[in-house]
């Protein structure tokens, strides 16, 4: 439980993270060096952030997925997490549905941060996995 809740975790400060790095861009692309985050801003991204990590505990489970599946729960992950952001951003006036630069430009940053997101987490992950299979294959070699 207690790696579950590090991992939930990990999640929220990753997107965080790629939030802001992946939106500092973008605002001075769009709206120039002198913008700036309002405190607003600031807390709609950290929500961001909760959404994303609370939305992936459904694969924290301990359930052996199939391929299908578990494709299908990212896509659907994705799904959920975009209408949220742009739902968001819209409200924060982030990005104008008449100017389809901003909208296009709005909906890369989502992409972008959710493969960043995907990639660090499955190379962490996978990380994991290979040095606990290392850890049992030396553990069984002894015995």
């Amino acid at each position: 439980m207690k790696e579950k809740i590090a991992l939930v975790i990990n999640i929220f400060t990753r997107v965080c993270t790629a939030i802001f790095v992946l939106a500092t861009i973008y605002t001075t692309i769009f709206f120039g060096a002198g913008a700036h985050f309002r405190m607003s801003d600031i807390w709609y991204i950290l929500l961001i952030g909760a959404i994303s990590a609370v939305c992936y505990i459904p694969f924290l489970a301990n359930v052996e997925y199939s391929k299908l599946t578990m494709i299908l729960m990212q896509i659907g992950y994705f799904l959920v997490i975009n209408v949220c952001v742009l739902a968001i951003g819209f409200k924060m006036e982030w990005f104008s549905a008449q100017n389809t630069k901003t909208v296009i430009g709005f909906e890369t940053i989502i992409i972008l941060v959710y493969a960043v997101v995907s990639t660090l987490s499955y190379k962490i992950e996978s990380n994991t996995a290979d040095k606990m299979n290392k850890l049992l294959k030396n553990r069984n070699h002894k015995s």
